[in-house]
């Protein structure tokens, strides 16, 4: 196979390269070059592999790039548009996904092994679908393709979709590049663009160093140029801990002394050449004064759960959930993923106490002392006396729940 490239050697750099099987996704803020990064990995997919497009746009909306030789377009546009496509390989207006899904399918069977696929920004596919039917396109095709050892790119602009999708997509994948809005960027002579920060949020097959990774950069004359050099996770720590320091007043030596580490140690610590344990961590806040662990927000009258400090536990087969919260009186509120096909015979959670259900996203079928109730989005459910003996979810794409356990008084 051909050396594998994004097409953009800054991203190269900061992922330590591009491995066989990878699906990229390259997560931006409405503002990120999303498209330029789209139109250099094409560009250099073309000439090395088969390269196949997909896209929902309608082929005369196409940059100039996509008709050139080398490349197979699927038009998958009618759809979105309601107008018929003379492509060879165009979907009717009236595909469903479970078609679109089939086409692709076919398509990687023609091509083989090591292709290179570009697909649309995945907010085209919620557009023409909804936001369940991209979810269920990337699940199938992203599993499908790594084992294929074939190279992927996927475009996503974060703020077109909900939390819980983006965090499917990075459970799933193996590679996120998050580009965000940085401080403008000088520029240097003519064509200078504004600024971009990037940052290497999964990499599956690379050393744990580059998870964290993050660079400045700037867009001039049709390529990302870096802005200071790449830093790691473990530098941005060693540079806080210092700025912490000098704001104190303090020397290596005293906070060494202090923390009860060797002045040689912090001074490694700061510059990134090492990381500190968890209990040097703590010891170094605590001498500095910065705040650390759980903070007193009961004191305030109100209690924060922020999705990324929870965590996922598989209750039975097929469902998955974390807690939002547990408080003493309210009681504990769980988001309970269902999937396809998957079924129960009992309530997900040891618990005597009232219970509610609220559909967020699909359909639950449920089975309360022996009457059979569906549940669609926006239905709730709320258990007093009666007992759930049943559940199961019969579509195919996974069912969105907050499941309460309600205290008594």
């Amino acid at each position: 196979m051909a050396e594998l490239t994004t097409g953009t050697d800054l991203i190269d750099e900061l992922l330590d390269g591009v491995f066989v099987g990878d699906n990229l996704v390259l997560q931006g803020d409405p503002g990120a070059p999303l498209e330029l990064l789209v139109e250099r990995f094409i560009a250099s997919a073309r000439t090395r592999l088969p390269t196949v497009v997909v896209t929902l746009t309608p082929p005369a909306e196409l940059p100039a790039f996509v008709h050139t030789e080398g490349l197979r377009v699927l038009d998958w546009s009618p759809v979105r548009t309601g107008h018929p496509s003379s492509r060879p390989d165009a979907l009717a207006r009236e595909a469903t996904i479970e078609d679109a899904i089939a086409a692709l399918h076919a398509v990687e069977e023609a091509v083989g092994e090591g292709a290179a696929f570009v697909f649309d920004r995945l907010s085209a596919f919620q557009e023409a679908w909804d936001d369940a039917a991209a979810l269920q396109l990337f699940l199938s095709a992203c599993p499908r393709l790594y084992r294929r050892r074939s190279l992927a790119l996927w475009p996503v602009t974060r703020a077109e979709h909900r939390p819980a999708f983006l965090r499917r997509l990075e459970e799933i994948t193996q590679v996120v590049v998050e580009l965000a809005d940085a401080a403008e960027a000088p520029g240097e002579g003519d064509g200078a663009g504004g600024a971009v920060g990037l940052r290497v949020r999964k990499a599956d097959g690379r050393s744990p160093g580059v998870i964290g990774r993050s660079l400045q950069a700037r867009v001039s004359e049709g390529d990302l140029h870096a802005v200071g050099p790449i830093t790691t996770s473990r530098e941005r720590l060693g540079t806080a801990i210092r700025h912490q320091r000098l704001g104190h007043g303090l020397s290596q030596a005293e906070v060494a002394r202090r923390v009860g580490i060797t002045p040689s140690a912090l001074s490694q610590v700061e510059r990134g050449v090492r990381g500190p344990s968890g209990d040097t961590l703590v010891r170094l806040w605590e001498v500095l004064g910065v705040p650390f662990g759980p903070s007193d927000e009961d004191a305030h009258g109100y209690e924060l759960s922020r999705r990324s400090g929870r965590e996922r536990t598989a209750l039975a087969a097929g469902l998955v959930a974390e807690r939002l919260l547990d408080d003493p009186v309210a009681g504990q509120q769980w988001l309970v993923e269902v999937a396809p096909g998957a079924a129960g015979d009992a309530t997900p959670f040891a618990t005597k106490e009232t219970e509610s259900v609220l559909v967020l996203r699909g359909v639950l079928d449920c089975t309360v002392e022996g009457r059979p109730e569906t549940l669609h989005e926006g239905d709730a459910l709320l258990l007093t006396r009666a007992s759930l003996t049943g559940w199961a979810n019969p579509g195919s794409v996974p069912a969105e729940l907050v499941w309460t356990l309600h205290r008594s008084g």
